[in-house]
């Protein structure tokens, strides 16, 4: 099983790997949207770490392991879903695997879950789009900041904490999209499978 990505934007640079924490701040921060910024796609290409090599016929990570890279900025919410599902199944069949039975409580689980759920509860009619309509995913996000910023500024007793919420979600989402992001788990995947092949091969010898 061999493994390689292909960079279709050629204004992507690569970068040293930066710390976790590092990563979620500086994409949170170019990701955020300007409150006069209209929710739209972007017209150009800036489809990043498509995946080249074997992918398996059935795998609850392909959604990952995508051969034509991701488009965040002309991507569907429903596109969007089965990559964080994916991240999320990967983690818990990698914790599972590792014999941990009890419950994912790191902070980075939360924040997918979180993200997970917001993406469950979204409300099409209002937002005025459709699940299959594509759209830019970080303004996305960002047009839910604004949201909760104007509720907390005309009722804070009522809505406090929803800011916070809104932002912790929108920097999970910044990092999810990043391009290290998505090889660091693409390779994740692979590596977690090829692991799960050797132990079968070895239990049935």
């Amino acid at each position: 099983m061999t493994m390689n990505f292909r960079i279709h934007s050629a204004s992507l640079t690569m970068a040293p790997a930066k710390p976790a924490a590092t990563q979620v701040k500086a994409a949170s921060e170019a990701a955020t949207p300007k409150g006069d910024e209209v929710q739209q796609p972007s017209d150009k290409s800036n489809a990043i770490a498509a995946y080249t090599g074997d992918i398996p016929n059935s795998s609850p990570y392909n959604a990952l392991l995508n051969p034509e890279g991701f488009d965040f900025d002309n991507m569907s919410l429903n596109e969007f879903y089965d990559i964080v599902d994916a991240i999320r199944t990967l983690e818990f069949d990698i914790e599972r695997a590792s014999g941990n039975t009890g419950s994912l409580r790191d902070t980075f689980w939360h924040d997918v879950m979180s993200v997970k759920g917001s993406l469950e509860g979204v409300n099409y009619e209002k937002q005025g789009i459709k699940p299959d309509e594509k759209i830019n995913i970080s303004q996305f996000y960002g047009q839910s900041v604004d949201e909760a910023r104007n509720m907390e500024e005309e009722n804070y007793r009522s809505f406090h904490g929803v800011l916070g919420y809104a932002q912790e979600q929108q920097e999970t989402v910044a990092l999810i999209t990043s391009e290290s992001f998505i090889k660091e788990y693409q390779e994740k995947a692979i590596s977690f499978l090829k692991s799960q092949e050797t132990q079968l091969i070895d239990t049935q010898a």
